[in-house]
Order: structure tokens, then sequence, then C-alpha cells
């Protein structure tokens, strides 16, 4: 890879890796770990798959925020980083559903979160997830549905438990 097409790859994903680390570090920390992660990449540009070079930076900076936290010793609260709702509901309904729903991915094991958020919030397919997570496609694909039955199944639970109609 040349200089100008690192260049390019530079331009073309830090907006998404920049969202990618704020969603999961402080913005001080995004913003060190976005300039770590580029150095790395790099440094290790001709081993970048071509044409998957964005789930290759998430893979990555996957690595980097562990490490990063293992050194701080503090664990990022997942909840902060969940994304807002686009409607304005009422306040109660803010609040029951911001309880729920914090509650019911609390409860999820953390690979299960990890593979939600590469879904929903990254937008990515099941193969780049597979790439990012070096599992298979297939695995990634049968991990995310279970993992998003899992969340709707406990949804479905908190609901039930407000409601007062827990079996």
């Amino acid at each position: 890879m040349t200089p100008e097409q690192f260049n390019a790859l530079f331009r073309a994903h830090m907006p998404e890796v920049s969202r990618f680390l704020a969603r999961r570090v402080e913005l001080e920390e995004a913003e060190e770990l976005a300039a770590e992660l580029f150095s790395i990449a790099w440094g290790k540009r001709g081993s970048i798959p071509q044409g998957y070079e964005l789930p290759w930076l998430y893979k990555t900076a996957r690595y980097l925020i562990s490490n990063h936290r293992k050194k701080a010793s503090n664990r990022a609260r997942i909840e902060q980083l969940m994304s807002r709702p686009e409607a304005a509901p009422s306040a109660e309904s803010i609040a029951l559903a911001d309880t729920e729903l914090s509650d019911a991915w609390g409860k999820l094991q953390v690979l299960e979160r990890e593979l939600i958020s590469l879904w929903a919030f990254e937008g990515l397919s099941n193969k780049q997830i597979g790439l990012a997570l070096e599992i298979s496609e297939n695995a990634a694909a049968i991990r995310l549905t279970r993992a998003k039955q899992k969340l709707k199944t406990l949804l479905a639970t908190e609901n039930n438990e407000l409601d007062g109609t827990v079996d």
C-alpha cells in the first residue's frame, strides 16, 4: 500500500472508526486510540486485507480498547454509549424504556453486546462481523441471531415484570 493509498484509507475510514471508539470509551481516549490505531495500520499496511480494511480496523480497535481498559483498570459503562431515541416520547416512557433496555443489555454477555453493537451501531454485515471478531461468517450470523433473540427475550421479561405479569 502506497502512502497515497494509506492516506485515502485514513480519510475514508477515520469518521467511522472515531464513532466506533467514541461509543466505547471517553472522547479524549477515543482520539488517542484512533491515532494509535492508524499508527498500527501504517505499520501493518501491507497485511491489511484489501476490500476489508474497515473490519480490520474495527478488529484492531477492539484489541486497543481491551488493552486500554486493562491498563486503566476501569470498565466503560455500555449504557452511556447507546444511542438516544430519535422520537420524543414522554419523560415517563423514556425513564422506563431506558431502564428496561439498560437492564436487559446488562444481562447480555460481553460478546453478545459486541455482536449486536457491530451490527446495529456500526452497520456491519455478518461477513464483516466475522472478520472483526475473527470468527467465520456463519458463526457470526448464528451468534448474532442468538444474541438478538436473547435481548428480545430479556426485554419481554423486563416488560412483563413492570406490568406485573411475571410467569
